[in-house]
């Protein structure tokens, strides 16, 4: 019965104790909460831009070549020089086109004077000739008709071989056909030319005159000279080379500064001429415009060309040909909800938090187009209280501050 009791007298002894220390350790737990910094979302305009990596240079640099082949005579140029319109580039050696050229001028004056006598018909010395000419081939036959009339008898009786008769035969033949045509030329120069004749000596006439020309242009295009204004970016050659018709020798470009980019078959619909542009080359930025969009897309990359004009020209020396530039080509303004880049985190999805009755809240967004720090989003909405800084610190459901 005691040991009853003094168990009884224990348990109620422990009961107190726990309760006690149960009342101890188990304070009013006091929730944390973490300091941000938010800002309320408005819709904004913004300018938007299509930005793109371009390469100095384009359709303002020209190769320029012979026509001709033949030896480098004088190079008047260096590279990066600066050229007029006018000056001299690179001569070739002329002699053998100077040659050419005069050959051809003296088949042109011969032709030219076949096609006087055509059309201005025979002189009167030249029909005294060609009736002389009928008159000794018609002796000439006779001569020979008689013989071989006298050699058949003498054949008949036996007295010449056949072989003597056919000899004479041959000769016969011979002057009757000169005579023939002694009898044709005089006819035809009592008669005038014939119209086909003063056709065919014309057309061998201007035959020769495009060939003089053709032999002029080559000797005049042995000399390269300027046609604009602008720069040397390289020479091809050396002097007392053998250049090849037609390979490159030298290029130039115009005082005009150009950026080439390559637009995606989307973007080449959104701009047009004129377009305005900035430029980036390396510190230096700079405005520009469109002035060339290629309507055909590159076979190798399936871009469209386009062409950047800088309408304020940065210094010659730190521009250079085939050098990287960044391009941005003005697409207008944007509506929307604009936030800065930097608020954006990233768990294989694009989110950020807002602040919500205290709490931070969790809102999923997909991006749209950049403006520098600031980037248009859909999934927000005007009046959220957008965190900006202290995101990195909190989860969904925190309980958060603003400061």
């Amino acid at each position: 019965m005691h040991k009853k009791i003094l168990v009884i007298c224990l348990v109620l002894f422990n009961l107190s104790i726990f309760s006690g220390c149960s009342a101890k350790t188990n304070p009013s737990t006091e929730v944390k909460t973490y300091p941000v910094k938010t800002i309320e979302l408005q819709d904004k305009n913004y300018p938007v831009s299509l930005e793109y990596e371009g390469i100095t240079g384009g359709s303002e640099v020209r190769k320029l070549s012979f026509k001709s082949s033949s030896k480098i005579s004088k190079i008047f140029v260096s590279k990066g020089q600066h050229i007029k319109n006018g000056d001299s580039l690179i001569d070739l050696d002329k002699t053998d086109l100077n040659s050419a050229t005069e050959a051809s001028k003296a088949q042109m004056a011969a032709a030219s004077a076949q096609y006087n006598k055509a059309l201005n018909g025979a002189q009167s010395e030249d029909i005294n000739k060609a009736q002389i000419a009928v008159k000794n081939a018609q002796a000439n036959y006779n001569y020979y008709k008689d013989l071989y009339d006298k050699n058949v008898t003498l054949y008949e009786a036996h007295a010449i071989p056949q072989q003597e008769v056919n000899d004479t035969k041959v000769k016969l033949d011979g002057s009757e056909n000169d005579l023939n045509s002694a009898q044709e030329t005089l006819k035809q120069l009592q008669n005038g030319t014939r119209e086909e004749d003063k056709q065919a000596a014309l057309a061998q006439l201007n035959s020769a005159k495009v060939d003089y020309d053709s032999k002029v242009n080559l000797t005049q295009d042995a000399s390269l000279k300027a046609d604009e204004d602008g720069y040397v970016v390289d020479i091809l050659c050396k002097e007392g080379e053998i250049q090849a018709s037609g390979n490159p020798v030298i290029l130039i470009r115009s005082e005009n500064q150009v950026v080439t980019v390559g637009l995606s078959d989307t973007d080449v619909k959104k701009i047009q001429l004129g377009t305005k542009a900035q430029v980036k080359i390396d510190d230096v930025t700079t405005d520009g415009e469109v002035m060339n969009v290629v309507q055909m897309a590159d076979k190798q990359s399936g871009t469209y060309s386009a062409e950047i004009k800088l309408l304020n020209q940065i210094d010659n020396s730190k521009f250079y040909i085939g050098q990287c530039a960044k391009v941005y080509i003005n697409e207008g303004e944007k509506n929307g909800i604009w936030i800065p880049i930097a608020s954006i985190l990233n768990d294989g999805q694009d989110y950020v938090y807002v602040v919500e009755d205290g709490r931070a809240v969790r809102k999923n967004i997909t991006l749209g187009q950049t403006n520098e720090n600031q980037v248009c989003v859909d999934g927000l909405k005007n009046g959220d209280n957008l965190v900006n800084e202290g995101m990195k610190n909190i989860k969904a459901g925190y309980q958060v501050s603003v400061e």
